[in-house]
């Protein structure tokens, strides 16, 4: 397989990782804990989701004050959008209390900046 076919392979993991990222309520991806949540690309990972035989996790931190249910369901149906036909399963990993636009600009608690903040 060449490596272009592995990158195009991949790709639905960082269209899913901009959609939720994109939706009101979520501050960032998760990285998961205690296990790592990601999707492993040539020389970067996306992480907060993880791809499988027609299921999709996404892990996410929401904003508190946010109802959660509804911050999920709008993941789950942005992520639908980019990869239909799959069951979108959505975790909230952590709550915080910076909105995403503060939030985006500080680094993970390992102290590396996240690719997808």
């Amino acid at each position: 397989m060449s490596s272009s076919a592995t990158a195009d392979a991949a790709s639905p993991a960082e269209a899913v990782a901009v959609a939720a990222a994109a939706c009101p309520g979520v501050v960032r991806l998760a990285t998961g804990f205690p296990v790592e949540v990601a999707t492993y690309l040539p020389g970067r990972r996306v992480h907060g989701v993880r791809l499988g035989d027609g299921v999709v996790e996404v892990h996410i931190v929401a904003l508190t004050g946010e109802v959660l249910p509804d911050v999920a369901e709008e993941v789950r149906r942005a992520v639908a959008t980019v990869v239909p036909g799959h069951t979108v399963d959505v975790f909230v990993d952590d709550l915080a209390t910076d909105p995403p636009d503060a939030a985006t600009t500080a680094p993970e608690r390992s102290g590396a900046a996240h690719p997808y903040a």
